[in-house]
């Protein structure tokens, strides 16, 4: 099961990230992913602002789609949050180990 979970993951990568991701220590790689996700969530919580503002406007009455993208990017900006607690909970058991 951890192999499809893997696998799927690295389908989610760009192709340049992951030919990147394979030139690099796993350490880097790791950046290399979260520093994307990031980017992602980051961009998803614009394009939701953006179509918020839209909205807000009058310029589009397109409120399903606001719904959808906000919905993104709080998927998005939660499993970045749960990225960040899984590699402070590592660095928590390898910090006890050294001690």
């Amino acid at each position: 099961m951890h192999a499809t979970r893997a696998h799927a993951a690295d389908a989610a990568v760009p192709a340049s990230s992951a030919i990147a991701a394979q030139a690099v220590p796993p350490s880097e790689a790791l950046l290399v992913r979260v520093q994307a996700g990031l980017e992602e969530a980051r961009a998803l919580g614009a394009e939701a602002e953006r179509a918020a503002a839209l909205v807000r406007s009058g310029e589009s009455s397109d409120v399903e789609g606001v719904l959808l993208a906000t919905r993104k990017a709080d998927a998005a900006f939660q499993m970045l949050q749960a990225v960040r607690n899984a590699m402070l909970e590592a660095y928590a058991q390898v910090r006890d180990i050294r001690a």
